[in-house]
């Protein structure tokens, strides 16, 4: 636990932080080298997105918006969108998928997946809207036929996945993990 003293206060630097921006950095990493290369027609996967999605459902009480935005801006920096559409998209749907998954108050699987559905669907139609503002060549429905569609599905099953692994490793603090599921 390390101590980052600042003008307004201290802010400690924990376990869990570490785990947050190294597993940050894997995804940014996954979306510069891996992302281009595994790419089905049109659909290229966002693993920044996939895993801004999982964090937001896997820790909605602690969950804010600062990661996702740099995330965001990161992501429209190599992307050649237009600056801050992902940034905007990634902030803004996710903060809403976590505060949705936290007010549910259901914490099983099908819940979990269905709100990172729901964000990933609104995520990826918010990007394609502002794509279509800043100057992508097509209509409506082939940017949703051909983009929007394709990417969805692409990145939901990535979010499943990084869901999995964050939900196993990037737990908040105080919580103690049982093998016992909450019925409600």
């Amino acid at each position: 636990m390390c101590r980052v003293n600042g003008g307004c206060g201290s802010f400690v630097i924990t376990r869990e932080h570490i785990i947050l921006i190294v597993a940050a950095l894997v995804a940014v990493l996954l979306q510069l080298f891996l992302a281009p290369h595994i790419g089905l027609g049109f659909a290229v996967p966002n693993f920044i997105l996939a895993f801004c999605m999982a964090l937001a459902v896997a820790r909605p009480s602690t969950y804010g918006y600062f990661l996702s935005f740099v995330l965001g801006l990161l992501f429209d920096f190599v992307g050649g969108g237009p600056l801050g559409a992902m940034a905007f998209s990634l902030t803004a749907f996710s903060t809403l998928a976590s505060r949705a998954f936290a007010r549910v108050d259901n914490d099983s699987l099908f819940m979990a997946f269905a709100v990172m559905a729901v964000g990933v669907l609104l995520a990826n139609i918010s990007y394609g809207i502002f794509m279509l503002v800043g100057g992508y060549s097509g209509s409506f429905v082939d940017a949703i036929a051909y983009r929007i569609l394709p990417c969805f599905v692409y990145d939901f099953v990535l979010s499943i996945i990084a869901y999995m692994v964050v939900a196993r490793f990037a737990k908040p603090a105080g919580v103690v993990r049982t093998e016992l599921t909450q019925l409600r």
